[in-house]
C-alpha cells in the first residue's frame, strides 16, 4: 500500500509542476490581452480649425431663437453674447447664460447656441418676460 501511495504522490508531483505552467502561461496570455484592450488608441478625431466657424450647435448645446428688437446690437454668427432675464417685477436683470454663441440672425430673430441645462431656464424667462443680450468682447 506505501508504494500505491508513493507512486500517487510522485504522480501528484509531476502533474502539479504541469499544472501551474499552463496556468502561469494562461494567466500571462490574459493579461497581455486585457492590456492590449485596455490600452487600444482611440479612434482619431479630425477636428476643424476653427469649430466656432460652424453654423449649428456643437454638442451638448441647443439652438434657440429669440426675438430682436429696435435697440439691436451688431452681431455677426460666431459673436459671443451673455443672456439676462428681464421682467416688469424686478429692477434688476438675471444672468441665465454666459458666452452663448450667435448662430444666425435676422431682421427680427437671432439664433443662439445654449448648453442643453440651461434651455429650460432661457425658454422659461422668455415665456415671463424678455431675453437681453449683451455682448462678450472677444479674448
Amino acid at each position: 500500500m506505501a508504494y500505491l501511495f508513493a507512486r500517487i504522490r510522485m504522480w501528484a508531483a509531476h502533474h502539479r509542476l504541469t499544472w501551474w505552467m499552463a496556468a502561469g502561461v494562461l494567466a500571462l496570455i490574459t493579461g497581455l490581452a486585457v492590456d492590449a484592450a485596455a490600452s487600444a488608441p482611440s479612434c482619431p478625431t479630425t477636428v476643424a480649425a476653427s469649430e466656432d466657424d460652424r453654423p449649428g450647435p456643437r454638442s451638448g448645446e441647443r439652438a434657440i431663437a429669440l426675438d430682436r428688437r429696435a435697440d439691436r446690437l451688431t452681431l455677426e454668427p460666431g459673436d459671443r453674447v451673455d443672456l439676462y432675464a428681464v421682467d416688469d417685477v424686478s429692477a434688476s436683470g438675471r444672468l441665465l447664460v454666459s458666452a452663448a454663441r450667435v448662430l444666425d440672425l435676422d431682421d427680427t430673430t437671432i439664433t443662439v447656441a445654449v448648453p442643453r441645462r440651461d434651455v429650460a431656464q432661457v425658454t422659461t424667462a422668455r415665456r415671463w418676460g424678455d431675453v437681453a443680450l449683451a455682448l462678450v468682447p472677444p479674448d
